[in-house]
């Protein structure tokens, strides 16, 4: 373990498959990205997702939140990097911060997981997991990621929609940045063009699968801060709560 550095770091070029029509990195693909240099750490630190798999276990995530400056733009250069902090009994926090070439940064996120058995869906203590983990101390956010209240409104959309193949990943559970890109997709389009998102907190309640239905509820707090629930259409189960705050362009 004291060859794994206490800060992790990955350099990319922004791919175009990672960016919308205004050429800029989507949420849902940031947040892909961040979920993916966890894994490469975790492996380092002897606990990925193949390493834990053959335990009996998995790492889900709970909670994120994303304070975004700017989303990077196509074939632009960045910089990732992550970090462990001291874990609570059955939670690890994770940090993250995205940096230009001038190391500015773009984007500070701060993340909670937890180690489940694959069997009983039971948490793990983390003690057993993280001894030798190089814990950092510093938050790279100005809040951490907060519980989300529930949301009362009825459907902003409906009409079922069904979880597709495509939306699966190797847990056989949706993909989390698919929740974020389906709460994305329902917002007016006229408003995302004339807005900018800056804050996104997102926690994770349930797993959906394939063949399940859900429908997507939101409400305003303000003119520019909105909650937004993912829920079964079939019963009273969430999957997902989103909170995200805007600034007008």
């Amino acid at each position: 373990m004291t060859d794994i550095p206490p800060i992790f770091e990955e350099t990319m070029r922004v791919p175009s498959y990672f960016v919308d029509e205004d050429a800029r990195m989507t949420v849902s693909s940031l947040f892909g990205l961040l979920t993916e240099i966890s894994n490469l750490h975790a492996s380092c630190l002897n606990v990925g997702w193949h390493q834990l798999r053959e335990r009996g276990y998995f790492w889900v995530i709970t909670r994120m939140r994303m304070e975004i400056r700017r989303l990077p733009e196509w074939t632009e250069i960045v910089t990732l990097r992550t970090w462990v902090r001291e874990s609570q009994a059955a939670t690890s926090p994770r940090d993250y911060e995205l940096l230009d070439t001038d190391g500015n940064t773009l984007v500070a996120a701060s993340s909670v997981w937890a180690i489940l058995d694959i069997a009983t869906g039971r948490p793990q203590r983390m003690s057993v997991f993280d001894a030798d983990f190089p814990m950092q101390k510093r938050c790279a956010t100005e809040h951490s990621p907060q519980k989300i209240s529930a949301i009362n409104t009825q459907e902003t959309n409906p009409t079922p929609l069904w979880v597709q193949a495509s939306d699966i990943d190797m847990n056989r559970h949706v993909n989390n940045a698919h929740y974020i890109q389906w709460a994305f997709d329902s917002v007016d389009r006229d408003f995302r063009m004339t807005h900018r998102i800056t804050n996104v907190t997102v926690n994770f309640m349930s797993q959906a699968k394939l063949g399940d239905s859900y429908t997507i509820r939101s409400e305003a707090d303000s003119d520019n801060t909105f909650r937004t629930a993912i829920v079964s259409a079939n019963e009273p189960k969430e999957f997902c709560r989103l909170q995200t705050e805007w600034q007008t362009i």
